[in-house]
C-alpha cells in the first residue's frame, strides 16, 4: 500500500530520530488513515519495536497538523501482548494490519506473520461456568430493566438498557469466539458474523421510544439466551476453586 505524500512526509519526520537508534529494529504504521477513509479525528498509529528494554512508552504528538499516537515496546512486551490480549487484541490487530516503515533484520516480519495467524485464530469456547455467569448477568440486568420500565423511570431505564446491551455485545463475541472489534467498526463486524443479531441489536440501539426500546431489547436478550443454550434456571449453583 502506498502512503499519501502528506502522511509519508509526516511519518518521515517522526521516525527520523528512531532510525538512528541501534536498539530500534522496526517501525510500523496502522490505523484508518492508512487502511480506510479517515474520520475527522483519525490519527496515525505508529508502533516502534525495540530489541531490548525494561520500559515501554505510549504517547501522542502532532506534526504538520497530523496527530500521531505512538507505542514503543521491546519484543518481549509485544510477545506478552500477543499472549494476554485474548478478547481485545489491540497490538495483534495493529501489527497484522500495518505497513512497515523501517526494519532491521527479520524479527519484525516474524512478529507481523504471527499477528496475522493470531487474527485468524478462534477464541476458546465459553466454559460451562462462563455460560452460566453470562446467563445470570443478562437475566439480572433484564429484571432491573423491567423494574425501571414498570416505574417509568426514564433515566434509570436508559442507563440499565445501555449496560445490558453492552454486556449482550460482549457475550455475543465470546459465543462466536471472535475478538471484540473496535468501537467504530462494531456495526459492520456484527453484520458479518450474524446478520440477524445485527439487525436486532442495531434496532434496539436506535430505538428512542421507551415502550419500543423495552420490547426490542427483550428480543435481543431472547436471541442471545438461545445462543447460550436457554434461559437461566430459577434454581442453580456454581462451585469452583478458591482464587486466594
Amino acid at each position: 500500500m502506498i502512503l499519501k505524500d502528506k502522511y509519508k512526509q509526516v511519518l518521515d519526520k517522526f521516525i527520523m530520530k528512531y532510525k538512528k537508534d541501534d536498539n530500534v529494529i522496526g517501525i510500523l504504521v496502522s490505523g484508518s488513515i492508512i487502511h480506510s477513509k479517515p474520520d475527522k479525528n483519525s490519527d496515525l498509529d505508529v508502533h516502534i519495536i525495540l530489541n531490548k528494554s525494561t520500559m515501554r512508552e505510549r504517547g501522542n504528538t502532532w506534526i504538520d497538523g497530523v496527530e500521531i499516537e505512538y507505542f514503543i515496546n521491546p519484543i518481549s512486551q509485544i510477545n506478552e501482548y500477543f499472549r494476554s490480549e485474548i478478547d481485545k487484541p489491540c497490538t495483534v490487530h495493529m501489527l497484522a494490519n500495518s505497513i512497515v516503515l523501517y526494519r532491521r533484520g527479520e524479527i519484525v516480519d516474524k512478529l507481523i506473520h504471527r499477528a496475522k495467524l493470531l487474527m485468524r485464530k478462534k477464541l476458546p469456547k465459553m466454559s460451562k461456568v462462563e455460560i452460566e455467569n453470562a446467563k445470570y448477568l443478562v437475566d439480572d440486568l433484564r429484571k432491573d430493566l423491567e423494574d425501571m420500565y414498570i416505574k417509568q423511570d426514564i433515566f434509570s431505564f436508559n442507563f440499565i438498557a445501555t449496560k445490558l446491551l453492552d454486556e449482550c455485545l460482549n457475550i455475543f463475541y465470546k459465543i462466536k469466539r471472535e475478538p471484540l472489534e473496535k468501537t467504530k467498526q462494531i456495526a459492520n463486524s456484527i453484520k458479518k458474523i450474524d446478520n440477524k443479531f445485527a439487525d436486532l441489536y442495531i434496532n434496539s440501539i436506535n430505538e428512542r421510544k421507551m415502550d419500543e426500546r423495552y420490547r426490542s431489547i427483550n428480543i435481543v436478550v431472547d436471541y442471545l439466551e438461545k445462543m447460550l443454550g436457554g434461559k437461566r434456571t430459577k434454581e442453580w449453583k456454581l462451585k469452583g476453586k478458591l482464587t486466594l
